[in-house]
């Protein structure tokens, strides 16, 4: 079974820093590792620098699946009501 561990990544970028909090496999949550991550494009972007692995390890099927938690989110706070036009 695949565990995984919330972990905190830094990339180094020449325009500043960018952060990002997300959950990756086990054997890659080391701190100090420097990772490729696919950016929302699906490309492979290098240089994601593990900067903190948080204790909890997940299996793999109890991840949080952020698409469904998205949805209900706008659902339970109306977020996702049509504006009125004024």
């Amino acid at each position: 079974m695949a565990f995984y561990r919330q972990c905190f990544l830094r990339h180094n970028l020449e325009q500043g820093i960018q952060f990002q909090t997300t959950w990756i496999p086990e054997q890659f949550a080391v701190k100090g590792k420097t990772l490729k991550l696919k950016d929302d494009n699906g490309i492979w972007v290098d240089g994601w620098v593990v900067d903190r692995v948080y204790q909890r390890d997940v299996p793999e099927k109890h991840l949080p699946d952020s698409h469904i938690e998205i949805k209900a989110h706008r659902r339970n706070t109306g977020d996702s009501l049509r504006k009125a036009v004024t």
